[in-house]
């Protein structure tokens, strides 16, 4: 009896050996390792589908399996925050099998990865200017698609990162009282683009950083630069004259403070030619 026993649980040990995700990594066939490979998937157990799905892929590849374990595979890099994986997974799904259903969803995913691996704003934002034309790609697309709605959720946000990135740098240069950059960082960030929020006050800040850039030069060339700051402030006004803002009243006081200031330095610049 006792050996009956014994001789069960060795049977059973064995037989749960060979039911091991272990062994089925090692040793399973390929039907084996495909079916745990999906029970893994449906269970949520990413990190051990994955493994699996890659190794079974080149097998299954001209076989009808392999739709579905190519997005599994694409799905599981995803979930286990492999943006890089995933992004070339979901792209390649779209080509190689672009009459699947699963096809638009694919695209989709593909974007969003490329939003995941957008850097904070203060770090190089090329990633985030690639993600914002994929999502733009995908709405052209599938202009019908359910993801519409997020698709243009994340462009606004990653265009409020490229908008934070080209104030800051603007404002880095202004307070650090180097003006003539300033100007340059303001003026690109508005001309880039147009729908800043802050695209008020970065031209505000085009008109102080001309005056204070003049305010800080040589006698000899003060005139040249507080006329070239007078004129940029009288187009900021210009261009506000039905609807004022929040700078309007300091603009129109700087104005008058550039008049004056151009008097000064001409009338100082005669007194230096006299005393020549």
């Amino acid at each position: 009896m006792r050996n009956l026993l014994l001789l069960i649980t060795t049977v059973f040990v064995l037989a749960s050996c060979k039911d091991s995700y272990n062994y089925v990594m090692r040793k399973g066939s390929n039907n084996k390792k495909y079916e745990y490979a999906v029970k893994y998937f449906n269970k949520k157990k990413y990190n051990r589908a994955q493994p699996l799905l890659e190794e079974i892929y080149p097998i299954y590849r001209t076989k009808k399996e392999s739709e579905n374990i190519y997005y599994m595979l694409a799905y599981s890099h995803y979930k286990l925050r492999d943006f890089l994986l995933a992004s070339y997974h979901f792209e390649n799904f779209t080509k190689l099998y672009s009459l699947s259903n699963r096809a638009e969803e694919c695209a989709f995913l593909h974007c969003l990865c490329e939003y995941e691996k957008s850097y904070p704003y203060y770090l190089d934002q090329s990633i985030t200017s690639n993600a914002i034309t994929q999502f733009q790609i995908f709405i052209n697309n599938y202009p019908d698609s359910k993801y519409m709605t997020q698709c243009n959720e994340y462009i606004d946000k990653l265009r409020a990162k490229l908008h934070k990135k080209a104030y800051e740098n603007a404002m880095l240069y202004y307070r650090s009282e180097d003006y003539k950059a300033a100007i340059v960082a303001c003026e690109n960030a508005v001309k880039e683009y147009p729908d800043i929020p802050q695209k008020d006050e970065l031209e505000y800040l085009v008109v102080k950083s001309y005056y204070l850039y003049a305010k800080k030069s040589v006698l000899e060339v003060q005139p040249e630069r507080f006329k070239k700051a007078l004129e940029v402030a009288n187009t900021f006004i210009e261009e506000r004259k039905q609807t004022e803002t929040k700078y309007s009243g300091d603009v129109k006081k700087l104005i008058i403070l550039l008049n004056n200031e151009i008097s000064i330095a001409e009338n100082e610049l005669k007194k230096k030619k006299i005393n020549n």
